[in-house]
């Protein structure tokens, strides 16, 4: 028999990632997002709730989808990404305010 080479990778998942964790936190997020829709204020209600969205997203972005361990250039793309969304949709809202009022 021959010994494996000193540069093989050792089989198995390369990050230990606490799913299950991950996952109570994100149902614990959604349960604060609909304790938030009986909210009196709904302007601050509906801010809260889109900035607890983003941070959902994130999480999902960051672990499920494994962004956190990608080479750095994989998580410039994906920004520039969303910085040409947010141009083009702030380009729309200016259309959308003018053409039906705000």
């Amino acid at each position: 028999m021959t010994a494996a080479p000193a540069t093989s990778v050792p089989a198995g998942p390369a990050h230990r990632i606490p799913y299950v964790t991950l996952w109570f936190i994100l149902v614990g997020a959604l349960a604060v997002s609909l304790l938030l829709a009986v909210f009196e204020h709904t302007r601050l209600a509906a801010a809260l709730i889109f900035a607890i969205a983003i941070a959902k997203a994130a999480i999902v972005a960051m672990y499920y989808m494994h962004l956190r361990f990608e080479p750095r250039y994989v998580i410039v793309v994906i920004l520039a990404a969303l910085a040409c969304l947010f141009i083009l949709f702030s380009g729309l809202l200016l259309d959308i305010v003018h053409v039906y009022g705000g």
